[in-house]
């Protein structure tokens, strides 16, 4: 579980989580011990990942339970729901069983934000440090574009023409449905950046300078830990 200032979040993208869920749910009717998980998962029983997974999992609220875990109704409504407006109703209940993203959700009214105004609530809502702050943003950013993107497919079409600075971030979508950032325009007095999954779109000053070095700091350490976790994985 991640934490910025006194709000705790998942560690791993909302996807993921269900993914997971839906093998518990297919593979073990719905409920597995930890031990079972793991061997599932190929990680060992005491690793810090799996325990990250597993509080993700609770933290959506998909599943319940301590040492064996069961898939929570709200679990099985997100993986099997009745219909379009359970499964959107379902998803978005369990963002906002998450105290930092349910305060982000009402601040930006289910909208993905752009990187500037993200990164100032982000300051305002956690009282963080501003490197912390940076350091978490990625993952931050990807979990409320997964709130958005999950509520526009469920809901009306999105439209192709978008005249906000925040909606432009999140119009375009490649042929495998994922969000695409359009081009940037030509203009010196923007910094833009696009980094794996880290985007900054802000002035061009020197503050927003330093948290461009910051996010591409922070994307280097978390490459360098996923590295490092692939060989221990391959050791265990």
């Amino acid at each position: 579980m991640a934490k910025l200032g006194t709000y705790s979040y998942p560690d791993i993208r909302f996807g993921d989580a269900v993914e997971i869920a839906g093998r518990i749910l297919s593979k073990f009717r719905g409920t597995v011990t930890v031990k079972g998980l793991a061997w599932e998962l190929t990680m060992a029983e005491n690793s810090g990942t799996l325990f990250a997974k597993i509080a993700a999992l609770r933290d959506f609220g998909l599943v319940e339970g301590r040492g064996e875990l069961r898939i929570s109704d709200l679990g099985r409504r997100i993986i099997h729901p009745t219909n379009p407006e359970e499964a959107r109703q379902s998803r978005i209940e369990a963002f906002q069983r998450v105290d930092l993203l349910r305060a982000l959700y009402e601040k930006f009214e289910g909208e993905a934000p752009d990187d500037s105004s993200l990164l100032i609530t982000l300051e305002e809502v956690t009282k963080a440090p501003r490197e912390e702050i940076v350091r978490r943003f990625s993952l931050i950013q990807k979990h409320l574009g997964d709130v958005a993107r999950a509520m526009r497919h469920l809901s009306a079409p999105a439209s192709a023409e978008h005249s906000g600075r925040s909606q432009q971030i999140f119009s375009a979508t490649s042929p495998q449905g994922e969000q695409l950032t359009p081009e940037p325009l030509a203009d010196s007095s923007v910094l833009y950046l696009i980094a794996g999954g880290a985007r900054l779109n802000a002035p061009l000053t020197p503050e927003y300078v330093d948290v461009a070095i910051g996010l591409l700091r922070a994307l280097k350490a978390s490459m360098e830990e996923s590295a490092r976790a692939k060989v221990g994985a391959s050791e265990e």
